[in-house]
């Protein structure tokens, strides 16, 4: 069996391309364009449909009017660009910028607008506050409460939140100049929203400033009286202590500076310069005595005469120390060579305790040095303190009193300093407020516009016609997608990859009666697809020719009895063998007896049948007898037709398909889907079957639609195949 289908396999030609190179590179066009053509009618009942809505609810848009005035704000406060530092300054810029409009879009702003124009009482805005019909309903039906009466000031904020979302403000980016267009159902009162809010705007920017300079006002008025009082209590105070100490004024101490009244001048004396020459000892004093408890405290602490400084620095102390590391070495040396018991051993370990003691002794009188050291450098300080404070004491009484003086005459100067510069602020102040002014000004007021701004109904239909013919397409698109069956031989061949060889239409009675007409349709679309493989491209020109299916009742039975019978009718030999161990249906079709050797000459005219047999399995092909029987009657038969089960329902359709030069698949038209027909390619390219092509079975002729019936009622494609060599 092998060697033969090696052998059918190996002379078989390789299959060429031969759909049409304009409908490869159109497929996706053609089959986008069909598609829609076929489903014109639930396209353009989506495309209708939406559109009568969307234009429904277009004519239902009410006009609105637009008005826009201008205004700059922040003329004095801006900072400009510097050519130090640009980018700081132009920052600085733009949040002064967005500070105003923040402000000018506050709902503070919105409420002052709809109080001043009594927007509340107006029919747009009632009508917007209105219930909705479904919130209505609801009400009715007891599954939403009513809402509790507004008083007025809830009534306002709430028209103020409305009128906030019809009020746009902007800025260009490059200005100070803010745009305010006001939208409205009517034309007279959208510009007098835009206009309220410029003057909300600037009243709100004046009394802003006013109020922050009468604050400022009040606040300096308040630090006056104390400031005045203060000043007079100084005044007075320098003038009794002048009295009672019979002290008068002096100028500088040069005499040139008449201005600087109250400063009396003080001559430096010998208590002066011994109480300065006092203080610097005593500082030294201080200083030393501070190191040295430093010192006698840390070593008070440690109790470790190796890390004191002042100890481990003493002759002595080193000498002791260098004794010490000489009996070490001895001793160490000892140790190595001698006994525990050794006198020599023994009398360098006692001079190594002695030094030790010795070592200890000294460390503690140094110690006791350190501590009468540092209550040495104590009672030092002392001494000085006193002798210092005796100074101060020995100070004369007129001394004293011009250092007083001199301290009266400076408080009552700061005093009276301080009260002239409040009362100047309060004066500038006062006078700001009465010509304050804010930092904005009108530029361009709102007009009331000759027509409404919107909405703009022509864009909106444009918008809704492309809508409407997307949502048209789509849903047609979506049908035909939804939809997996193969319809026309140009889908089957751009979905499965496979020739379409023709269709085979679907017919009443008998298929002998059938076979038997000379001139009826399906007679001479068998024909066409017979000259195609007969006559046609070298590549499907085959000797041995298996017919499958993908699935059950696909027409594959019906299409191997037809081809079969054409080749008879032209006077050659066909052989047409049953091997569906299964279902064996081609006695059956042909209203036959099965024969003991199962061989059936003559069935048709120019047709022989064979019924291959089954193995000791029941439903299992004997594969090694139907190889011996092909190879027998080989050269018998100008062509050998073998009907096999479906490739997807019995896995020996393939082994089957390898014994031929070709197989072609019977494809059930609006049943078979493409999915299908492309997993049974895939488990007869395991085989390495040569799939010549597919035909289409069950054709509905008289329900074909117009784009289905191009390559089916048409023969000038199959002329133009049969001709090629």
């Amino acid at each position: 069996m092998s060697q033969i289908s090696a052998a059918m396999n190996l002379n078989a030609p390789h299959p060429i391309e031969i759909t049409p190179a304009h409908e490869q590179e159109f497929a996706g066009f053609s089959q986008l364009f069909s598609s829609l053509k076929r489903h014109r009618l639930l396209m353009c009942s989506v495309a209708g449909g939406t559109f009568l809505l969307g234009a429904a609810a277009i004519a239902s848009l009410k006009p609105y009017y637009q008005s826009v005035a201008e205004v700059a704000v922040g003329a004095r406060g801006m900072i400009s660009p510097s050519q130090l530092s640009p980018y700081a300054d132009h920052a600085l810029d733009l949040v002064a910028l967005n500070t105003q409009l923040r402000i000018i879009k506050s709902p503070a702003i919105a409420l002052m607008v709809t109080q001043r124009l009594h927007l509340a009482g107006t029919p747009e805005y009632e009508q917007a506050l209105r219930p909705s019909l479904v919130s209505k309903l609801k009400m009715r039906l007891g599954l939403q409460k009513a809402p509790a009466p507004l008083t007025q000031e809830e009534h306002e904020e709430l028209v103020s939140d409305l009128l906030m979302q019809k009020v746009v403000i902007s800025n260009d980016g490059r200005s100070a100049i803010l745009g305010i267009a006001a939208r409205s159902a009517t034309p007279d009162l959208a510009p007098a929203i835009a206009n309220a809010y410029v003057r909300a705007y600037l009243d709100f920017e004046q009394q802003a400033k006013i109020q922050a300079a009468r604050n400022a006002s009040v606040l300096l008025e308040e630090q006056i009286a104390p400031l005045r009082e203060r000043a007079i209590q100084a005044e007075q105070a320098v003038s009794l202590y002048r009295q009672e100490h019979n002290l008068h004024l002096l100028g500088d101490d040069t005499g040139n500076d008449p201005d600087r009244k109250g400063r009396v001048a003080l001559p430096a004396t010998t208590n002066d310069v011994r109480l300065v020459q006092m203080n610097r000892e005593l500082g030294e004093a201080e200083a030393d005595l501070a190191r040295k408890q430093a010192m006698y405290s840390q070593a008070e602490s440690d109790r470790n005469i190796d890390t004191i400084t002042a100890i481990t620095g003493s002759p002595l102390i080193q000498s002791l120390r260098l004794q010490q590391a000489r009996v070490n070495a001895r001793i160490s040396t000892l140790a190595a060579t001698a006994l525990d018991q050794n006198p020599e051993l023994i009398a360098a370990r006692a001079e190594a305790a002695r030094i030790d003691a010795q070592i200890g002794i000294e460390g503690q009188k140094l110690l006791q040095s350190l501590r009468y050291e540092a209550e040495a450098a104590q009672q030092r300080v002392n001494a000085l303190k006193e002798r210092t404070n005796t100074l101060q004491a020995n100070a004369t009484e007129e001394e004293h009193a011009d250092i007083r003086l001199r301290q009266l005459v400076g408080e009552a100067t700061a005093a009276q300093t301080l009260y002239r510069d409040y009362l100047s602020r309060v004066g500038q102040i006062s006078a700001e407020t009465a010509i304050q002014q804010a930092e904005a000004r009108l530029i361009t007021p709102a007009d009331q516009p000759l027509g409404p701004a919107g909405p703009p109904k022509k864009q909106y239909g444009v918008l809704l016609l492309l809508i409407s013919l997307g949502l048209g397409a789509g849903a047609a698109l979506l049908k035909d997608r939804s939809r997996s069956t193969l319809r026309t031989l140009s889908e089957l061949e751009q979905q499965t990859r496979l020739f379409g060889l023709g269709a085979l239409p679907r017919f009443e009675g008998p298929l002998r009666q059938q076979l038997g007409l000379s001139n009826s349709l399906y007679g001479r679309m068998l024909n066409s697809m017979r000259a195609i493989l007969t006559f046609g491209n070298p590549s499907i020109r085959t000797k041995t020719t298996v017919i499958t299916s993908a699935m059950g009742s696909e027409g594959k039975t019906t299409l191997a009895i037809s081809l079969a019978s054409s080749v008879g009718a032209l006077g050659k030999r066909a052989l047409l063998i049953d091997c569906d161990a299964h279902r064996p249906s081609v006695l059956l079709s042909l209203g036959l007896q099965e024969t003991a050797d199962g061989f059936i000459r003559e069935a048709l005219p120019g047709m022989d049948i064979f019924v291959a047999s089954q193995s000791s399995e029941r439903g299992v092909m004997n594969f090694e007898a139907l190889a011996q029987f092909m190879e027998t009657h080989r050269d018998d038969y100008d062509q050998i037709i073998i009907d096999t089960p479906p490739v997807l329902s019995f896995p020996e359709a393939g082994v089957l398909a390898s014994f031929a030069e070709g197989v072609i698949l019977a494809v059930k038209w609006h049943h078979t889907s493409a999915s299908a027909v492309l997993e049974a390619q895939k488990i007869l390219r395991t085989h390495h079957a040569n799939c010549l092509g597919a035909v289409l079975t069950f054709v509905d002729i008289e329900n074909l639609h117009p784009e289905e019936s191009v390559r089916i009622g048409e023969y000038a494609y199959y002329r133009k195949l049969v001709s090629a060599p």
